[in-house]
């Protein structure tokens, strides 16, 4: 901790520059920056929980876009399922025609 007035006993934290208050053998640092950073944090993590369920919407999404997750997986899946299908029946006709 630097002090800044010894006579107030305002000190400064120099790994997080803020401004407290101290008394012999105790220093105070406003903590409320820290809090707020730990809410918003929280609320993330808690969006990213909610995530695994495709019932779900985001914090940030558009109103009533409950459900987006599933309709995107089953699209995704739809769509590897008939590339991965053609790759096959073009494999098995080179194959075939080959011989």
């Amino acid at each position: 901790m630097l002090v800044i007035n010894e006579k107030y006993g305002v000190v400064l934290d120099p790994d997080s520059l803020k401004v407290g208050e101290s008394r012999p053998g105790f220093y105070k640092v406003n903590l409320s920056p820290i809090e707020e950073q730990i809410a918003v944090m929280e609320a993330s993590v808690e969006d990213l929980v909610n995530c695994l369920d495709p019932t779900s919407g985001f914090l940030m999404s558009q109103p009533h876009r409950e459900g987006a997750l599933s309709k995107a997986g089953f699209i995704t899946m739809f769509v590897f399922g008939v590339m991965f299908g053609v790759l096959a029946v073009t494999l098995a006709l080179f194959k075939i025609g080959g011989a």
